[in-house]
């Protein structure tokens, strides 16, 4: 089976080299990074991704409506959207999930160490969508 192609957009460069490196070492992902929600809109049209990955803080918007913007277009496929936040994730919940929000993923408690809940949500996330 072909690892699953992500694209995690995230604006620290921090979070953003261990998250993408651990996925990929440690989980085998394929893994494609973006700062900005612009910069997705551009990467989904030029590469198809198995999920993608989001910040709820962007340099540009939410990743809510980031997520509302990607699975919203017409002709577009839905794609698996999990929001990764250090937000509390209960006043975020049903705004996220009525704009094509997928999963929840905390960058408190998951994004720590070998990731394996983390990875373990994406698989899950994308095989309900398969």
């Amino acid at each position: 089976m072909a690892p699953y192609n992500l694209l995690l957009v995230e604006d620290s460069e921090f979070i953003t080299r261990h998250v993408s490196e651990t996925l990929r070492s440690k989980h085998g992902f394929e893994i494609e990074t973006v700062p900005t929600a612009a910069d997705t809109r551009t990467a989904i049209e030029e590469t198809s991704y198995d999920c993608v990955i989001s910040s709820y803080e962007l340099p540009d918007e939410t990743g809510i409506d980031l997520a509302s913007s990607i699975n919203g277009r017409a002709g577009s496929p839905e794609v698996p959207f999990i929001l990764f936040t250090g937000n509390p994730l209960e006043s975020l919940a049903e705004e996220a999930l009525k704009s094509g929000v997928s999963a929840f993923v905390s960058k408190s408690s998951h994004a720590t160490g070998d990731m394996n809940v983390f990875a373990n949500r994406i698989r899950l996330t994308i095989q309900a969508h398969e």
